[in-house]
């Protein structure tokens, strides 16, 4: 119990790092981290960790205030570091979507498109010893806190996970 406490703890701190980078860098001019740079975070993760995801962007883009843009980012990633630790091999979709009353996104992991177990050679991820447990939780806290709402489970073929921010009043 202690030592869940600890981990979670380090999480904290690392994710309050991560914020007061972000904070720091929107002062300074460099801006929040958000669903429009979605398209070079998979990039980053394809050409880093060796992911074979893709980005499907659906719906007119709208922008999100800051603290939902951030969430859904910080959603994606972890959803994506998650696949490329516990599902190495296996394709991740990722399908953002613009609706009026809300933007979501859903992140799965199936198969390739030679077959194959999607959670085969989950044991010998190149991340598979880092990390404190927690990154669902986190997720789930971070896209509640601006109001959204997240799902995460395994599915007939992989895992998915769901996030959802509402759209502000007033956008298209």
């Amino acid at each position: 119990m202690l030592t869940e406490a600890i981990a979670r703890a380090a999480h904290l701190v690392a994710d309050g790092l991560v914020n007061a980078r972000e904070a720091v860098g929107a002062l300074r001019g460099a801006g929040i981290s958000s669903v429009a740079q979605l398209e070079r975070l998979v990039e980053d993760c394809r050409r880093d960790l060796k992911l074979d995801a893709t980005l499907h962007v659906h719906g007119a883009p709208h922008p999100l205030p800051p603290g939902p843009a951030l969430a859904l980012y910080r959603g994606v990633e972890e959803a994506l570091t998650n696949a490329a630790r516990h599902a190495p091999g296996t394709a991740t979709q990722i399908r953002l979507t613009y609706l009026p009353e809300r933007t979501t996104v859903s992140i799965e992991n199936t198969p390739p498109a030679s077959g194959g177990d999607p959670l085969a050679g989950a044991a010998a991820a190149p991340l598979s010893g880092f990390g404190g447990g927690n990154g669902l939780a986190g997720m789930r806290e971070r896209i509640e806190s601006v109001g959204g709402t997240m799902h995460a489970g395994p599915t007939e073929r992989g895992w998915v996970v769901d996030l959802a921010v509402p759209t502000p009043a007033g956008s298209p």
